[in-house]
């Protein structure tokens, strides 16, 4: 005797009404999720240590150093505060500490956050939704941050230890900070590009399952409108 639709409805279970339902079954799905999810705080934490920097930079850094300046002077006026473009071509130090330099060591883990955290949503948009593609990209990502986040890590670790003058007094602090959250980025791009690929796998296998219970139940209908 032929199953009726509702039997097998009900023997398809809810995963296929709710994408979300299947992801506990998934062995390496659970540690994509906790791995983006790091991702995405190890980027809030490289944002906040990045604006901290520029807020000393810009609000104490500068100010104190007009102030050395009018006392060295004897000068009982203000001075201008100076323009970084002009101190630029006069001392090419100052792109080593600018902020909103890409090039140096604190503006360029500003962006380093925004890629981070972009295809840390792919990776959950990605495991939530089934899309591959976007598993796919998460891998990908990941797979260049670790050459990346490495080199990245590796100048860091010689940025902390250079001085020269007319250095912000507190870079250092902040590039340890920002070395130790590369680091942790590091570590969990090494983990994404195991865990991803694997995701992909389970995923295109869940993929099969629903596509095999739909043709049951197609067929099963069809059945049961012949007789």
């Amino acid at each position: 005797m032929a199953p009726s639709a509702l039997s097998v409805v009900q023997a398809s279970g809810p995963g296929w009404r709710r994408p979300a339902a299947w992801i506990p079954q998934l062995k390496s799905g659970t540690a994509v999720l906790a791995i983006a999810a790091s991702q995405v705080v190890v980027s809030l934490c490289l944002l906040a240590i990045y604006e901290g920097y520029k807020t000393y930079f810009y609000n104490t850094w500068l100010s104190l150093s007009v102030q050395d300046k009018q006392t060295a002077d004897g000068n009982s006026q203000l001075p201008e505060p100076p323009d970084m473009e002009s101190s630029l071509a006069i001392d090419p130090v100052v792109m080593y500490q600018e902020p909103l330099d890409w090039r140096s060591p604190m503006g360029a883990s500003f962006y380093v956050a925004i890629a981070n955290s972009v295809f840390a949503v792919f990776g959950l948009a990605g495991i939530f939704n089934k899309q591959r593609e976007l598993i796919l990209c998460f891998f990908a990502y990941n797979t260049a941050q670790m050459v990346i986040a490495f080199h990245f890590f590796v100048d860091l670790m010689t940025d902390t230890r250079i001085d020269f003058n007319g250095m912000p007094g507190q870079l250092t602090e902040f590039e340890r900070a920002t070395t130790a959250f590369i680091f942790f980025a590091f570590l969990l791009s090494c983990a994404a590009t195991v865990f991803a690929m694997r995701s992909i796998e389970e995923v295109k296998a869940k993929q099969r399952e629903e596509n095999n219970r739909f043709m049951v139940l197609s067929n099963t209908l069809n059945f049961e409108a012949d007789v």
